[in-house]
């Protein structure tokens, strides 16, 4: 009995001196001041580094809960302390009853609400809303298995703790989870093959300029490379070939087709193997390759691949016709790495030029030069998240736009990122799908845009404003909405403002809404109601009477 007493009175001297502390108006200031302060931060950091990255840095964070928890405890014991109910503080309990509720509307938001978009394409219904959290979705095919793994609300670079996302399945191919990049952008890094190319492939990286612009290129020839055998740079195509290819523009050509083996490297021409074109009934040129007794057919004007008798291409086979003719109306350059041919409507010819003996290749088109900055047959290049905190200009990301996961497959890394979308992996004979996207939500209903309407500043093409004719389909039949700046939509506990617009097609255009779902909204409200009404009845209207 002697030691339960000793425990409740130290308990209630804990508790006094607790009451004391936050019930002080010394700690009420020192939180308020700080609170002021993460606010001010918050600030200025969405307004240079985004909305996002001030919320995972201080809205959204532990840190700001913690003060505004604080906060609700200084104004609920400061409201305790001057129980029983005094007749002359009636103004200063329903001003701190205001208080309490906006930060019990607020904690109700911060568990239970969402924010999010919807981007809704024309004409077509989608009940799917993205949310302001990040997952990575993998998908075992085979086994028809999809593990879901969220990643942390944080404004830096987070370590994952090799964590085992496949740990209660020994069946799959371990994936181990690495680190978390929430803000990065991408920097090209040159890795060594793992294998031994069979095949002849190559990767290069070329500087195309002129005294008014410049643009770097990186092709690659290599499967596992973030970059393809093509670019486009306005009206300029470049293409990358393997270099064996080259000597093929070197020889003098009547017809204009260039037969290549990709298998040998071997070029040949129409003359050399007596090979006449023929028109189809629809008029398309057809040519007819007989190899080892086999007819192999080709309709160059459509793909250089040979084709079966149902048009389906066969990449396996190993010849290849090119027409020239194709590539002689437009600006089309073609690459082989130390190698670059083109045709030249001055000359009316094909020309070709190499870096063996120069740095640079001056380009038949405004002016534009090429060098050529790398070039590998046992590397490929790969774009690699890098860390950095993201930049703000207009309203938009300028750097730091990219989201990364790094995870290790049967102990190979691999970065997942959130633009590569969905992507395909073959691991011991099963396809895996591999995607970071923002965890979404299925509503009960159904949006359909009907009608996209924007109005232009006079003279120009920039947007003044823009409106979105919505179609709900619920259970009760079909809805008509009109969305526009300050008249959203709201339907079934949910909000949907007009944010954004895309262009679909040409002449078309997509909306994009942010939604929003607030179940701490009315004692938000309220809260602020009481605080008004609060602060009039102990401020304003007991000094009048005092004054009287």
């Amino acid at each position: 009995m002697n030691n339960l007493n000793s425990v409740l009175g130290i308990w209630t001297n804990w508790a006094k001196q607790a009451e004391k502390i936050l019930g002080h108006v010394k700690f009420a200031v020192v939180i308020i001041l700080v609170f002021a302060i993460c606010l001010i931060y918050g600030t200025f950091m969405e307004s240079y580094h985004g909305t996002e990255y001030a919320n995972r840095l201080v809205y959204k964070s532990p840190f700001f809960f913690f003060i505004q928890f604080l906060m609700f405890l200084s104004i609920f014991t400061a409201t305790l302390m001057r129980l029983p109910i005094k007749k002359h503080l009636y103004g200063f309990y329903v001003l701190h009853l205001g208080l309490l509720l906006l930060f019990a509307g607020s904690f109700i938001t911060y568990t239970s609400g969402l924010d999010g978009s919807m981007t809704l394409p024309p004409n077509l219904a989608v009940r799917n809303v993205q949310l302001n959290e990040d997952e990575l979705a993998v998908s075992f095919h085979n086994r028809g298995i999809k593990l879901v793994a969220p990643m942390p609300f944080k404004a830096t670079p987070v370590d994952l703790n090799e964590l085992d996302l496949t740990a209660n399945h020994p069946d799959l191919a371990q994936i181990k989870l690495i680190k978390f990049y929430p803000f990065s952008d991408l920097k090209i890094e040159w890795i060594k093959s793992p294998q031994h190319f069979s095949l002849p492939e190559q990767s290069s990286r070329y500087q195309l300029f002129n005294d008014n612009f410049s643009e770097e290129i990186t092709l690659s020839m290599v499967a596992e490379s973030d970059f393809s055998m093509s670019a486009s740079l306005g009206l300029l195509n470049v293409h990358y070939m393997p270099e064996s290819m080259f000597a093929c523009f070197n020889k003098p050509l009547k017809t204009k087709y260039i037969l290549w083996n990709a298998f040998s490297g071997e070029c040949s021409s129409l003359e050399a193997k007596k090979i006449k074109p023929q028109k189809t009934k629809e008029g398309k040129v057809r040519i007819t390759l007989l190899e080892n007794g086999d007819k192999i057919q080709f309709f160059p004007e459509s793909s250089p691949l040979p084709m079966n008798d149902k048009m389906e291409s066969e990449p396996n086979k190993p010849w290849r016709i090119f027409g020239l003719e194709l590539f002689e109306k437009k600006p089309h350059l073609f690459t082989f790495g130390k190698h670059v041919a083109y045709y030249s409507k001055d000359e009316k010819k094909w020309l070709t030029d190499s870096f063996d003996e120069k740095p640079l290749i001056e380009l038949p088109w405004m002016g534009f030069q090429l060098k050529l900055l790398n070039h590998h047959t046992d590397l490929y290049p790969v774009r690699t998240p890098t860390y950095v905190k993201p930049i703000q200009d207009g309203g938009q990301l300028v750097s730091g736009g990219e989201k990364a996961v790094l995870l290790k497959i049967k102990e190979r890394p691999y970065w997942v990122k959130v633009s590569d979308g969905p992507n395909d992996l073959l691991v011991d004979g099963e396809k895996i799908t591999l995607e970071l996207k923002k965890k979404e939500l299925v509503l009960p209903f159904e949006l359909n845009l009907e009608r996209f309407k924007m109005d232009t500043d006079p003279g120009t093409n920039n947007p003044a404003s823009y409106e979105s004719f919505v179609s709900v389909f619920a259970g009760n039949g079909n809805n008509q909405f009109h969305i526009y700046m300050n008249n959203p939509l709201k339907y079934d506990l949910f909000t949907f403002y007009q944010a954004s617009y895309f262009e679909a097609q040409e002449g078309q255009f997509g909306s994009v809404l942010s939604v929003n779902y607030d179940p701490g909204r009315f004692w938000k409200y309220l809260g602020s109601l009481l605080l008004v009404f609060g602060s009039l009845w102990h401020f304003v209207l007991r000094n009048r009477k005092k004054v009287a």
